[in-house]
């Protein structure tokens, strides 16, 4: 079994995670949905690998530009993803990968909010950033070399899903 089949089929709580620790190192409560995706599994790598892409499965709704990602990959069936895994559950670890996701280098010093990096996906047109935005409790997609990186809000983005297990259903194995 790969690592993201085994995220994907790990129930949510199995880790024991100080969520009140990382909650006041961050200043603000978690929602659900990201305690879900990341209180599954363990893994010292991220979790990497080559899924099938189709920006009609993959998009659950378009928000600035409709369908932006149509053409987005040359029209290859597959791109490659890389998802930020927990490589342990020590409270001081876990705080710090939260910061990190939340204000790390990632966000070029611009206002993301209460967004938080998970990942990436590689396509014919470059790097799309893979975020959780912690106030709607959704799983976004944005392309951040397109604009600004002052408002997240006025880039080109779209969501992909609502809830942990539909976000990690949508990353299937391509070949």
């Amino acid at each position: 079994m790969t690592k993201i089949d085994e995220w994907k089929k790990t129930a949510p709580n199995t880790l024991n995670i100080d969520w009140a620790a990382v909650e006041k190192t961050l200043g603000f409560a978690l929602h659900d949905n990201l305690k879900d995706l990341y209180s599954r599994i363990i893994s010292k790598k991220d979790v990497k690998g080559v899924m099938k892409y189709d920006p009609k499965d993959f998009v659950k709704e378009y928000v600035n530009k409709e369908n932006w990602l149509d053409s987005s990959n040359g029209g290859f069936p597959n791109c490659e993803f890389e998802l930020w895994a927990l490589g342990g559950t020590e409270t001081e670890y876990v705080c710090r990968f939260f910061q990190d996701a939340f204000f790390g280098d990632w966000t070029g010093g611009g206002d993301f909010g209460r967004h938080a990096l998970i990942g990436q996906l590689f396509i014919n047109i470059g790097q799309l950033y893979l975020i959780f935005n912690n106030d709607t409790g959704r799983f976004e997609w944005a392309d951040l070399g397109y604009g600004y990186f002052d408002v997240y809000e006025e880039n080109p983005y779209g969501i992909i899903a609502d809830s942990a297990q539909e976000f990690l259903d949508k990353i299937k194995r391509g070949g």
